[in-house]
């Protein structure tokens, strides 16, 4: 049982760099590298020369089977700076400094974790591990923030509770179980969908009432990331998001289209959707419009009210249903305030549609803004699936695995 367990795990046989620079949780290095040996990956240890200051080096080599790199020009091999990462299916960095984020978020390369940081083209996962003011500080952020519009950097924490510094707060590395879990989202995990061309669209829209008013939802458009980032890792040829949710991060190896309106979320999936094998549409789009879009602000007595009024918007599920060609697979998603499955069927039967996506959008654990769903996949055949409560990136797996069957 257990060697069937090792077969399916996302890390087992992933070459995986492992960097560790100059903090406190850098012991804790030590406990990760070990389970990513029991798991089946292929470890190589990289230490900061700060990182030297609280583990040694031995430990890490003892438990990796790979000596530890420690300098700059370790070249034992090729360039191994640039060999090794370009190599690698991902890097994690834990526990990553302040000083580390920000020298990789502006192209620092005086060391060998950084140079290899920059030098790679793999996910790179990073687990912040600093004082709570470190942590906070808007240069920090900002570089955080700069990382995470690449597509290609995540962070995995960090968590709260007692510092090295004696006090209380945020700044302590993430548990290693949820490195691990983050870790296992960012590998491919197979190629179901080799070849394939993948388009999702994810959001609320905003439909304009005046220049500083709209009507939207509550949707943040993190499902449909998940879908996408799951469609990469699954080997996808390509996958294109096109969204409104402008917090997410770009996808890593695909095609991200920020909109505002169903009018430009419309223009797009137009133009990719000949092309695309797959659809999935989980976007929130309004279901009305304003009649017109005022270019000033209305003023709230005497033009507000009066110039109030509203049409039916597109609905580009039902547009490009009726353009749907015989391989292409289209994927729809009904936001409910209930499990009502009654709603989904009447949608999927009036289109030509293959699956309809039901989820509860009125409890707050699970739905809009939420970590978390829980939805009934209803195919045009009538046959329904439940998929219960879990984090959403798993919904997506799901969802996937429903469509390839």
């Amino acid at each position: 049982m257990e060697s069937n367990k090792k077969a399916v795990d996302p890390l087992s046989g992933k070459k995986i760099l492992l960097g560790i620079t100059g903090g406190i949780a850098a012991y804790k290095t030590a406990g990760i590298c070990s389970r990513l040996k029991k798991k089946g990956s292929d470890v190589f240890c990289v230490l900061t020369p700060n990182a030297e200051k609280f583990i040694n080096p031995v430990t890490l080599s003892a438990l990796s089977g790979h000596r530890t790199v420690t300098d700059m020009f370790d070249n034992h091999e090729k360039v191994y700076h640039v060999s090794l990462p370009q190599s690698c299916d991902i890097i994690l960095i834990a526990p990553a400094t302040a000083n580390t984020i920000s020298k990789i978020a502006n192209g620092i390369c005086d060391n060998f974790l950084t140079t290899s940081v920059v030098s790679s083209s793999c996910p790179v996962l990073i687990a912040p591990a600093m004082n709570e003011n470190m942590w906070i500080n808007p240069i920090i952020q900002n570089n955080i923030k700069k990382l995470e519009q690449y597509g290609r950097y995540f962070f995995s924490g960090p968590g709260k509770g007692k510092l090295a510094c004696g006090t209380e707060g945020t700044g302590r590395m993430q548990e290693e179980d949820i490195i691990i879990e983050d870790m296992e989202n960012l590998v491919v995990l197979n190629n179901d969908l080799k070849g394939k061309k993948v388009l999702v669209t994810a959001g609320g829209t905003r439909e304009n009432i005046d220049s500083v008013r709209y009507i939207s939802n509550y949707s943040s458009g993190k499902m449909g990331y998940e879908i996408s980032m799951e469609a990469v890792f699954r080997g996808a040829e390509e996958v294109i998001l096109i969204t409104t949710a402008r917090n997410s991060g770009k996808i890593f190896k695909g095609k991200t289209i920020l909109v505002n309106n169903t009018a430009e979320m419309k223009d797009m999936v137009l133009k990719y959707f000949n092309d695309a094998d797959i659809i999935i549409m989980t976007a929130a789009v309004s279901d009305v419009v304003p009649q017109k879009k005022f270019e000033y602000k209305l003023k709230k007595k005497d033009e507000l009210f009066e110039n109030l009024k509203f049409r039916e918007n597109d609905n580009i599920l039902e547009i490009i249903s009726e353009k749907k060609k015989k391989d292409q697979i289209i994927v729809g998603f009904a936001a409910e305030s209930s499990q009502n499955i009654a709603n989904a069927i009447e949608k999927i039967n009036k289109r030509n549609i293959d699956f309809i996506v039901l989820n509860d959008i009125s409890r707050n654990d699970i739905g809009f803004e939420s970590d978390y769903n829980e939805i009934t996949i209803i195919d045009k055949d009538g046959k329904i699936r439940k998929v219960p409560k879990a984090k959403k990136r798993l919904i997506a797996r799901e969802i996937i695995d429903h469509i390839l069957k």
